[in-house]
């Protein structure tokens, strides 16, 4: 685990620590200070599959190592508020200045919150 990890997560802990659940209520990774862009290298199924999308039964998302880990920091960090959570790929939306795709990481939060 590398440094930049293990200070995150000492942070989370922290912070749970010295908040109560009920006090704060978040909705999207913005409230938290990791980067909530998180990119990928490709998404599938690609969008000139032959296959329709009710054949599909499988997505994939490739990602080089730090994308990964940028994933898993987003992912523990909502973890420790959330208890549902949503990680969608836009696979059409492809970012010309780097090739890559936006993943979005967010939670449902009722109407009356």
């Amino acid at each position: 685990m590398d440094e930049e990890t293990k200070r995150t997560i000492d942070a989370l802990l922290e912070d749970s620590k010295t908040k109560s659940r009920s006090s704060s209520k978040r909705n999207s990774p913005t409230a938290i200070s990791i980067d909530p862009n998180v990119r990928c290298l490709r998404v599938y199924p690609v969008e000139d599959s032959r296959k329709s999308a009710p054949e599909l039964k499988t997505i994939g998302i490739k990602m080089t190592r730090e994308q990964a880990l940028h994933l898993a920091r987003v992912l523990l960090a909502v973890t420790q508020e959330w208890d549902e959570i949503d990680v969608t790929a836009y696979r059409f939306d492809k970012r010309k200045s780097d090739g890559t795709y936006h993943i979005t990481v967010t939670s449902f939060r009722p109407a009356d919150e």
